[in-house]
């Protein structure tokens, strides 16, 4: 079964677990789920063999805790040590078709708001591809950085009594610090590179194209699931 069948399965199995201990069992899932060094199907596989656990125990009389111990965090980083690494060609490479799926819908994005200022007022369409090439990697950069950091702040709420007034601060700081270096690093990056006109639709039409290459190519090989 592939990660997307695993979790479905999951989603129907866990209905059948008692209050306490699907509320144990849903911070396992998400302190595993965000750990960045596990892949789905590893998670997936990992999660869907905890639980078969959980129910076979529950079916005894027994809690999660009695099986797993208090202590959430120490029993899911020894389960994950026992996992085969993942290749680091294919690791590189997974990452790799997020980034670019990225950077497609960037450019999309990029290319609609390009569009509709032109529409409305008469600014120049000319991209420069080295700026651009440049500008995608700042922004990529910034994305992975915040969803590394976002992953790791739920890791740690789910072991960890957090202050919700300071996360959200904390989180909006991040956020505004993020947008703001979206914005302004690529503003301070000179036009350089070949010269393209046209950049709203150029952006739009190789985005748009890209993505469908890309959904296509996953849907076959299955590079995320």
């Amino acid at each position: 079964m592939n990660a997307k069948e695993l979790i479905k399965l999951n989603n129907k199995k866990r209905k059948g677990l008692t209050k306490e201990n699907e509320e144990y069992y849903d911070k396992m899932l998400v302190y595993i789920r965000t750990n960045v060094s596990v892949s789905e199907q590893q998670a997936e596989e990992l999660l869907m063999e905890l639980l078969d656990h959980l129910i076979d125990a529950q079916a005894e009389g027994k809690g999660a805790a009695e099986i797993f111990g208090e202590n959430i965090k120490n029993y899911c980083d020894e389960m994950i040590k026992q996992l085969p690494k993942e290749p680091l060609k294919s690791t590189a490479f997974f990452i790799g078709f997020l980034l670019l799926q990225l950077a497609s819908l960037m450019a999309v994005v990029s290319g609609i708001g390009g569009i509709v200022v032109h529409y409305f007022k008469d600014s120049s369409q000319t991209v420069y591809v080295g700026t651009a090439l440049v500008t995608l990697g700042i922004v990529a950069v910034i994305i992975s950085l915040d969803v590394f950091l976002f992953l790791k702040w739920i890791q740690k709420s789910v072991y960890k009594i957090t202050n919700k007034i300071k996360d959200f601060f904390l989180l909006f700081v991040l956020i505004f610090v993020s947008l703001a270096g979206m914005v302004f690093l690529p503003k301070l990056i000179p036009p350089f590179g070949y010269a393209i006109e046209a950049g709203g639709f150029l952006y739009l039409t190789v985005g748009a194209a890209t993505l469908i290459v890309l959904k296509w190519l996953n849907s076959k090989y299955q590079i995320t699931k």
